[in-house]
């Protein structure tokens, strides 16, 4: 008899999942949910891209949205949202801008003048100050040839995005590395990054093997009484016949990728700032 009831009840979880509508958010700037099933309601809260969500109501209240000249026909669902945390928001969205295919949310900067997102990166801010956010990203994720999209809080005559990165020494034995960060650095200049849309979207650039492995001229007696100093004995007898920074266990990395964003006000006035990836060395 317990046998059954364990069928049973593995059947009711089953078909309980299967009736389970999963979506997530697909509108770029993010979808409203309000508190009843028309415009006109109050607004609870603006959906991110990439929020995953299940329909637990079909309202069959039909609307189309003309957006960039496209018709965008559904109708109003009611929602509740599906976090990591123990936040739920329950309302109605437009499901016209909803899609069963799974999509990751964007990293999110939310500053004074401007908002900026990154595409499908896990990582998160560090450190923040007046001019620089900081910004520590997963093992085995990349903000190379990522999309980049800036949302404007004013008004502004222009928006110009500029890229670089910054290679660091690393001393590898097998799995554990000692990180050179705060000795000496190469840095590459600054590159602009071009607009692939009218609104204010940017592709960041990718780098070669040999831009990863490029550093400056250094005395290699100096680079190993670093080692010394800034990793230990240990660390430092695993270089001691090393002829150059990129010779094994030596090798050079890039160890931050840097973003600058200079944001020209209607007065004239530039605002510049900069976001700067921190990227896992040693692996």
């Amino acid at each position: 008899m317990k046998t059954y009831i364990n069928i049973i009840a593995l059947l009711i979880v089953f078909n309980f999942a299967q009736a389970q509508e999963i979506r997530y958010v697909k509108a770029d700037n993010g979808l409203v949910l309000r508190e009843k099933p028309n415009r006109g309601s109050g607004k609870i809260t603006k959906l991110d891209y990439g929020t995953q969500l299940e329909i637990i109501e079909h309202t069959n209240l039909k609307l189309d949205v003309l957006d960039d000249n496209e018709v965008i026909s559904g109708e109003w669902v009611k929602i509740s949202t599906i976090d990591n945390d123990d936040s739920t928001n329950v309302g109605y969205v437009f499901n016209g801008y909803l899609t069963e295919t799974e999509l990751r949310k964007r990293f999110k900067i939310n500053l004074d003048t401007f908002t900026l997102t990154v595409d499908s990166l896990e990582a998160w801010a560090s450190k923040t100050n007046q001019d620089t956010v900081n910004i520590d990203i997963d093992l085995g994720e990349t903000i190379e040839g990522k999309i980049i999209r800036i949302k404007h809080h004013i008004d502004y005559k222009n928006i110009q995005l500029f890229q670089r990165h910054e290679n660091s020494i690393t001393i590898m034995d097998e799995g554990p590395h000692c990180d050179l960060t705060d000795w000496k650095h190469y840095y590459s200049s600054w590159k602009p990054l071009k607009s692939i849309s009218k609104d204010n979207q940017f592709k960041t650039n990718s780098y070669s093997e040999e831009a990863w492995n490029k550093f400056i001229k250094i005395d290699i007696n100096e680079f190993k009484q670093a080692v010394k100093t800034h990793c230990g004995e240990n660390w430092a007898t695993l270089i001691k016949d090393v002829k150059t920074v990129n010779t094994y266990p030596s090798g050079v990395s890039i160890s931050t990728i840097y973003l600058k964003v200079i944001f020209t006000k209607m007065n004239d006035e530039k605002i510049e700032k900069i976001i700067a990836f921190g990227i896992p060395m040693g692996c």
